[in-house]
């Protein structure tokens, strides 16, 4: 399995990077494709396109503690719809010390999201993880060291994908009050430059 990963306003990166290296260099199944930089909603849809296209399992690190439209969640969900892509099925990964990561499938691929926290990708990416993603037989033969926890999976009562809106928009009484302000704001701006024109000042 050709594996791609997208680091999306990561800052640890590097760190990531080398754990990662040590956790597929003990998986036969699984080949690092490529590797790519996001720095923006629009770079990632980007990337995260180019990667799905070439592998099957895509992994995107960070992105997830990240607020409003920069949300990974969020930025993802917006191109799963934009492309079109239904999730087969989606789990959460329960972090204990941070925020959760989650895996979807959606046809014969696999995304995962993992937070931008070298331990935490340690502590998640292994063998129970492994075990969820198909083509991963071999799975119970992957050397691990001493985890501290368990991954958790919480139930699939709801898609991560779906629960998380494409975008905020703002009230009928928002636009209405913006606008009465902006017509203030112009009407007394005319009302000084009248009276500068006049000689008032």
């Amino acid at each position: 399995m050709d594996c791609s990963i997208v680091y999306y306003v990561s800052y640890k990166t590097g760190y990531i990077q080398r754990g990662l290296a040590k956790k597929f260099r003990t998986m036969t199944d699984i080949t690092l494709r490529s590797g790519y930089a996001a720095v923006s909603v629009p770079d990632l849809h980007q990337k995260f396109s180019r990667a799905l296209a070439e592998s099957q399992l895509v992994v995107v690190i960070g992105g997830l503690s990240a607020a409003g439209d920069d949300n990974v969640m969020t930025a993802l969900s917006e191109h799963f719809t934009s492309a079109a892509l239904v999730p087969d099925f989606s789990k959460r990964i329960v972090n204990e010390s941070g925020s959760d990561g989650y895996l979807i499938k959606t046809g014969d691929k696999y995304v995962l999201v993992l937070p931008d926290d070298p331990e935490a990708v340690q502590r998640m990416f292994g063998t129970e993880l492994l075990k969820n993603i198909s083509p991963s037989e071999n799975a119970d033969d992957i050397k691990e060291p001493v985890r501290t926890h368990t991954v958790v999976f919480a139930p699939e009562i709801e898609n991560p994908i779906d629960r998380i809106p494409s975008g905020s928009r703002l009230s009928i009484a928002a636009i209405v009050g913006i606008t009465i302000t902006l017509l203030v704001c112009a009407a007394a701006a005319a009302w000084i430059y009248l009276l500068y024109r006049q000689g008032g000042f």
